[in-house]
């Protein structure tokens, strides 16, 4: 595949750090989920015979896609040290499950993972599942569409190849061919397919639901957990201060001048 790149003699939209096979689809990071576009009919080439023969022939003999199901191939090539952020596939360009096989080195595919970068950092994840050498990945169901998955920078220490096998839907949306016209400046065509913002809160049962990740809902629940035991023990103080100052002779002294009062904090 690389030899064949090389020379050129694929499309110009086959080629883009990625091998991309039938399918493009189109990820910028300005636009918002539910936003992605695929790349017009034909802006791509057909997925390669070995790759029907050698790998997707054999998954539908085994059960583990039916036949006729896919049509979008992408084959992502990491060197040591690669990495591909959290993100969810979709919902609105690929049908599940999404597949995936590993060649070269193993690897791990992580889960619900924050990135920061300058420099790169990765938060732990939720969920880390080993990907050996030759294994094959299927996500659905919450894996697929409820929490984000990645590869992490430090999971990548040799060379590693992946296919990722799926299928488009039949609605999904793609771009004008005006858009992919060389004659449109780049930054022209970055405005194009830069999303609008909407101040509207998100169906959650939209395609283009918020990605809360498990670790936030977590984090978020431990925090009004805390604040309320907080809120709870201020109250229960409160109550004991009021009572202690209705007592006779603990509101004022002898000489009636006001009690001093001290202020109990919990550490």
């Amino acid at each position: 595949i690389m030899c064949i790149c090389s020379h050129v003699m694929y499309r110009r939209h086959t080629l883009n750090k990625k091998h991309y096979f039938c399918i493009k689809c189109i990820i910028f990071i300005q636009m918002e989920p539910g936003q992605e576009r695929l790349y017009s009919r034909g802006e791509v080439d057909e997925i390669p015979d070995w790759v029907h023969e050698l790998v997707v022939d054999r998954l539908v003999t085994h059960g583990v896609i039916p036949e006729g199901f896919v049509n979008s191939a992408v084959i992502n090539d990491y060197q040591p040290g690669g990495c591909i952020v959290s993100h969810v596939d979709p919902i609105h360009i690929f049908e599940r499950p999404i597949v995936s096989v590993s060649f070269f080195s193993d690897s791990a595919l992580c889960f619900g993972c924050k990135f920061q970068f300058k420099p790169i950092r990765v938060s732990e994840p939720v969920l880390y599942l080993p990907v050996g050498r030759g294994s094959v990945t299927v996500l659905s169901g919450y894996a697929a569409d409820d929490i984000t998955h990645c590869i992490r920078p430090q999971d990548i220490k040799e060379r590693r190849a992946v296919i990722i096998l799926r299928k488009t839907r039949p609605d999904a949306p793609r771009l004008n061919s005006s858009s992919l016209s060389p004659s449109i400046h780049s930054s022209e065509r970055r405005h194009i397919l830069k999303a609008k913002r909407s101040h509207r809160k998100a169906d959650p049962d939209a395609a283009h639901r918020p990605r809360i990740l498990e670790m936030d809902k977590e984090l978020q629940r431990r925090s009004l957990s805390s604040r309320q035991r907080r809120h709870d023990g201020d109250s229960s103080e409160n109550s004991w201060r009021r009572a202690d100052e209705r007592e006779p002779g603990s509101r004022y002294t002898h000489d009636h001048a006001p009690a001093r009062r001290v202020k109990m904090r919990r550490h």
